[in-house]
């Protein structure tokens, strides 16, 4: 009668459990999950522009989920990180 144990998610920026609605990066190491768009914007934006970024960091060919289930394919870290700001600009706009 033991139930499996749940997998939580964990946003890798603001580390807040995140809902099923979130976005989830996978990358050749794992998963990564995101709150919501700024969070994503954030962290993508951070690690892209860091100017001592070892090529191990780069994080190349990524792909993301999206809260709708829309699945995007990123080269490296920096097409990621250009489409996050667009894309949390675009939410910061349905949100007012």
């Amino acid at each position: 009668m033991s139930q499996a144990a749940s997998k939580r998610r964990i946003c890798s920026y603001d580390m807040l459990e995140v809902r099923p609605d979130g976005y989830t990066l996978a990358e050749t190491e794992g998963e990564m999950y995101f709150c919501n768009a700024r969070c994503l914007c954030i962290w993508a934006v951070q690690l892209a522009t860091r100017p001592n970024l070892a090529d191990s960091r780069k994080l190349p060919s990524v792909q993301l989920t999206q809260p709708t289930g829309e699945q995007r394919t990123f080269a490296d870290v920096g097409e990621l990180a250009k489409w996050s700001v667009v894309n949390a600009l675009d939410a910061g706009k349905q949100i007012v």
